[in-house]
């Protein structure tokens, strides 16, 4: 008799090995679904570490420095003075349009000069420190 249960489980695709009871199949799921959170936790973490820095293309012809001294209307860049106009583009780190107000010695910053003049700044992205 034994054996002919054991045939037709087989042929319905049973294993006794296989079944899984209410406890067991809890805990797959839930050890499931923590790699699939700790997958996308890492995923969305690298994603927003790489949108607080401006796009390769962006800044192109862009130097790099850091704030050394700030006056009416100029700044000092690594102890090199640049006239700042009314009408320079500043942005913060986020991309967002940034006030002169705000700017502090020691901030990161990416400038780009005017072409004919190369001590004025017409473009120019800060990083503030924390």
């Amino acid at each position: 008799m034994k054996d002919d249960v054991r045939r037709q489980e087989r042929r319905k695709g049973f294993h006794p090995g296989s079944r899984m009871e209410g406890q067991g199949r809890l805990a797959l799921r839930v050890g499931i679904m923590l790699l699939a959170v700790g997958v996308l936790s890492v995923v969305n973490f690298s994603i927003t570490q790489a949108d607080d820095q401006p796009l390769p293309s962006m800044t192109v012809g862009y130097q790099n420095g850091t704030i050394t001294a700030i006056h009416e209307k100029t700044l000092d860049i690594d102890g090199r003075t640049y006239a700042v106009m009314p009408d320079t583009v500043m942005l913060d780190q986020h991309g967002e349009a940034m006030e002169p107000g705000r700017l502090m010695v020691s901030a990161e910053v990416k400038f780009h000069v005017k072409k004919e003049q190369s001590n004025m700044i017409d473009k120019m992205i800060v990083t503030l420190p924390f």
